[in-house]
């Protein structure tokens, strides 16, 4: 390379930089609207049944796009001896290594929470099921149970054309 590709690509790689900066900065307030628009608009129920939540759908002209309130997120460790420990151990007994691995931590066996809860609906009856949930959900500092809202770009779709 000579001096001069070299001198255009830092030019064109900062240029770059501070463009992606200023267009992760937009989407993110772009983000925040819709998550707004969403909070205070129509929800509807989720498309997938084993998640638990409720999701918006924004709409534009050509596109529609999820924008999913999922709710109850199921811990992914907690500290042993913590009151979460105690009532998960009680209710689940001898099939608690199914949903928790021994680390520093225990640790949820299943990556996401929704393989969680089919495995507990697999091998619990309905009522210790919810309990389990119910114990495993992760909390706040308030005891209320946390949330994610997910702006589901990769889900966006082209919408039916308006007659």
């Amino acid at each position: 390379m000579t001096p001069d590709q070299i001198a255009s690509d830092v030019e064109r790689g900062i240029a770059i930089k501070k463009e992606i900066a200023a267009l992760t900065a937009e989407l993110k307030e772009i983000e925040t609207r819709l998550t707004l628009a969403g909070q205070h608009g129509q929800q509807v129920p989720l498309q997938n049944e084993n998640l638990e939540g409720r999701q918006f759908i924004a709409r534009s002209s050509r596109h529609v796009l999820p924008v999913r309130f999922e709710s109850d997120l199921i811990a992914a460790s907690f500290d042993d001896g913590s009151t979460m420990h105690k009532e998960l151990k009680q209710l689940l007994g001898d099939l608690f290594p199914k949903f928790f691995k021994r680390s520093t931590k225990f640790e949820r066996v299943q990556k996401e929470g929704e393989q969680f809860r089919k495995v507990a609906r697999g091998l619990l009856e309905p009522d210790t099921f919810a309990k389990v949930v119910r114990a495993a959900t992760a909390r706040d500092k308030n005891a209320i149970a946390k949330s994610r809202t997910v702006i589901a770009w990769d889900d966006a779709k082209e919408a039916a054309p308006t007659a």
